[in-house]
């Protein structure tokens, strides 16, 4: 409670800031009162449209994608007897997690090198393309490749959440569907996976408040000017606006609507879910 209070509550002072005119070596109570100036400017600047976007679409992607693969991965290794096999797939899957994003930044783009990039070398000798491509230039690939290196990084390690609930399954209700005749793909479809339906509701409500905050580091450190309109988000926009130009007060309203949107996400999706709770549980 403590750390939380200081470092999640404390801070909210400075939200002050949206609405003043602060310069660096002023007092923040000095400043001048500006009211929403700093909203209207962000609202009205073109990039703010494009990282909303950008923030919104690659949360999205992320989200579902690594939903999909974190189950799928917990659901196979459930199934699988070698008790080796699995702690040995477990491994070598949630490792990434622990791996800073700067080190699989570097490992994508050396893979993904127009110049004896791994990729490119295979495509070329199995006579796809003639000349290496720069994937990092296509703005248009942009978002499908930060989803699948930040899905990679991150299933494995959300699949231990889905095991652990697997786990906690009645055995009961195995030796039943046995006796009923369910194989393997019924057992799954049955039981698994109803079962489960609880945990996965939980994870995605707790992501949903991410789905505007979520994003800076892969984005900045895989994007590049020359996919800018597409790996730009609202903390980058933030970044590159408000604290590179010294303007504190925009890069503070920046954060402000960012919280008071995924709180009003969080809100909304946590009230569909009590809502249809019966249905979903």
């Amino acid at each position: 409670m403590l750390h939380l209070i200081l470092f999640q509550y404390v801070p909210l002072w400075g939200w002050l800031m949206a609405f003043k005119d602060y310069r660096v070596g002023q007092s923040l109570l000095e400043a001048d009162w500006v009211g929403f100036k700093h909203f209207r400017t962000l609202f009205g600047n073109s990039d703010f449209r494009h990282a909303l976007r950008n923030n919104i679409a690659m949360n999205v992607l992320s989200l579902t994608l690594g939903t999909i693969c974190a189950v799928g991965l917990a659901v196979v290794l459930s199934e699988l007897k070698s008790k080796v096999f699995v702690r040995t797939v477990q491994t070598m899957t949630y490792l990434p997690h622990f791996v800073s994003m700067v080190v699989i930044a570097n490992i994508a783009v050396m893979l993904m090198s127009p110049d004896n990039g791994l990729i490119n070398a295979m495509l070329i000798r199995m006579g796809f393309i003639q000349e290496g491509i720069f994937f990092f230039s296509k703005g248009e690939w942009f978002w499908i490749i930060h989803t699948l290196i930040v899905t990679w990084k991150g299933f494995g390690w959300s699949a231990i959440i889905y095991l652990a609930a697997i786990a906690g399954i009645d055995p009961s209700l195995y030796d039943a569907a046995k006796v009923d005749g369910a194989g393997r793909w019924a057992r799954i479809k049955y039981i698994i996976l109803p079962s489960i339906v609880p945990t996965i509701v939980l994870l995605t409500i707790l992501a949903i408040g991410n789905l505007v905050t979520g994003g800076f580091e892969s984005q900045f450190l895989l994007g590049n000017p020359l996919v800018q309109e597409y790996s730009d988000v609202l903390s980058i926009l933030a970044l590159r606006l408000g604290i590179n130009q010294g303007n504190f007060s925009f890069g503070t309203a920046v954060g402000v609507f960012n919280s008071a949107v995924s709180v009003s996400m969080l809100l909304v999706v946590n009230a569909i879910a009590r809502r249809y709770k019966s249905n979903i549980f």
